[in-house]
């Protein structure tokens, strides 16, 4: 099982509701495997979700990096290349956008930053809450970085464009795209190696923990979430997700209305109705 937590797995004010809880022991009754995964760094992730919850594995980043849930012990990281963000920050400023390029895992949660003629609301209220990790970038220090694990790119609509621009001039790269937690009107555009998504993350921890395909199911709520949500053989999307998206996927009650509970105990219906005496190992997927 895979879930991500942002508008998934936590409620609209960003807690835990009961029936989650619940949901996560019942999976933990069935044997099946649970994992967070979500598009915040380890660092952020653990504000949301303290280590004593019945998680198992953590996907965090995008799927830069997965560790186990408890001890954090790191399985699988993923960085760019000194080439890549040297290409890749000559375009943002080149286009004069806000962006910031993070280091390495585990420490990926401090970033430079840059901002064009004038800063973006949403990175304004980035360095407010993250002012602690944010360091503005220059020339010196872009050049004395050897890997970073992600550049962000803040977007308004009207650049939204761009998503498909870098797609195709950068075909080595992953692109992900996610709609800004912080303000309305913005999309942050994520830069990761070629083989960082979601969905890559969740297929690497099944390979590892040796889950067949079909004993895999996730949840999300947003344009992150797509690859994850394409890849696992049961996906659900909450109702507060876009609607293009509700109508890709199989949707579950919002997260204000424990979409996640709702949609674990169907699945779980579902093969007990098939007559599996205990369901083989799966896994959750989070946005």
């Amino acid at each position: 099982m895979l879930t991500d937590l942002d508008g998934t797995f936590l409620n609209p004010v960003g807690k835990i509701n009961q029936a989650n809880l619940d949901a996560l022991e019942l999976l933990h009754k069935h044997g099946i495997v649970r994992a967070v995964c979500t598009g915040r760094t380890l660092d952020s992730s653990r504000e949301v979700v303290p280590r004593n919850l019945p998680f198992d594995y953590l996907i965090f980043s995008s799927g830069a990096g997965i560790c186990e849930f408890a001890n954090e012990k790191i399985l699988c990281r993923h960085e760019l290349s000194k080439a890549d963000i040297l290409l890749l920050t000559n375009y943002f400023r080149e286009k004069q956008i806000d962006f910031s390029v993070h280091f390495p895992i585990p420490n990926n949660h401090f970033f430079y930053w840059f901002s064009g003629p004038v800063k973006s609301p949403d990175l304004i209220s980035r360095l407010h809450w993250l002012k602690e990790f944010a360091i503005e970038g220059n020339d010196e220090l872009i050049n004395k970085l050897e890997s970073a694990t992600q550049l962000l790119a803040i977007v308004n609509d009207e650049q939204l464009y761009m998503f498909e621009e870098l797609r195709n001039s950068f075909r080595h790269l992953s692109f992900i795209r996610a709609t800004s937690p912080l303000n309305q009107g913005y999309t942050w555009i994520e830069v990761f190696p070629k083989d960082v998504s979601k969905g890559k993350g969740a297929e690497w921890l099944c390979n590892y923990l040796s889950i067949p395909w079909e004993n895999t199911v996730s949840l999300g709520n947003d344009y992150n979430d797509i690859h994850m949500l394409e890849w696992t053989a049961t996906s659900y999307i909450m109702d507060n997700s876009p609607e293009e998206l509700k109508a890709r996927f199989k949707t579950a009650p919002s997260n204000a209305n424990d979409g996640f509970a709702v949609a674990i105990k169907q699945w779980l219906g579902k093969l007990e109705a098939r007559s599996w005496e205990s369901p083989l190992r799966g896994l959750p997927l989070l946005a």
